[in-house]
């Protein structure tokens, strides 16, 4: 078993989904985990155990990113694993679109990854190298079903592509490395709007034939943000029950 023992962890939207699926699994291997959430997750820090600890930020603004970096500075010394898990997925077409509901996405689902490097990474430099896991879609690369009104969604999910593949270069020369794990439609509360026929239309075209659950994610981020992936960077894991198989 891949082994964590050691590592820092942050992971954002740790509280719940995808997210508290990683935090478990890491937490579990022997890694520090910190929570970084909205609202202070301290009983679920409490539950996954190993010395995790939450702090409460908005991943949209910097003061608070830089308040998570003192705070981890100041706890751990360092950090080796950034997974950015936070995320958002509201429907809304064209006609609905508002540039106040765009801004809201692409600030949570790409400029939170951003903002999230920029913080962590000099505490990486510290430790001599980390690893960056950005959450995205598979989404992106395929036809989802009408009236699904994911314009917004998957204009920030492209962009994580691009910035994953950006600083891999940039930030390799830092043995820093950073890659991207695109879930397919998975079981979390954030998918819970979405009408159920909506996701069987999605996941009765998967070798698959079922919703991804947090767990299903959790073990490909945990070998990305092992030493198992050390010559792994600026790539896309798929992660979708054989939804992009052809």
């Amino acid at each position: 078993m891949t082994t964590h023992e050691g590592k820092i962890a942050i992971v954002t939207g740790g509280k719940q989904g995808i997210g508290r699926g990683v935090a478990d699994l890491l937490a579990k291997r022997g890694a520090k985990v910190v929570l970084v959430k909205r609202e202070k997750a301290s009983e679920a820090a409490s539950s996954i155990g190993n010395g995790a600890i939450a702090i409460a930020a908005d991943v949209t603004k910097e003061a608070d990113w830089t308040n998570v970096a003192n705070e981890v500075e100041a706890t751990f010394g360092r950090a080796d694993i950034l997974v950015h898990a936070a995320g958002i997925y509201p429907m809304a077409s064209l006609d609905e679109m508002t540039p106040e509901k765009w801004r809201e996405v692409m600030a949570i689902n790409l400029d939170a990854h951003l903002l999230g490097a920029r913080a962590i990474v000099p505490l990486m430099r510290k430790g001599g190298g980390g690893s960056i896991v950005a959450i995205g879609s598979d989404a992106v690369g395929m036809v989802t079903p009408p009236g699904m009104g994911f314009s917004h969604y998957m204009t920030s999910k492209m962009g994580v592509i691009g910035l994953v593949r950006a600083l891999a270069n940039e930030l390799a020369a830092d043995n820093i490395i950073v890659n991207a794990a695109h879930p397919g439609i998975t079981d979390t509360e954030g998918a819970s709007g979405m009408p159920n026929e909506q996701k069987a239309q999605v996941y009765m075209q998967q070798a698959i034939k079922r919703l991804g659950t947090p767990a299903d994610i959790a073990g490909p981020v945990a070998f990305l943000t092992s030493d198992d992936a050390r010559f792994v960077t600026g790539q896309t894991l798929v992660v979708d029950g054989g939804w992009m198989r052809l």
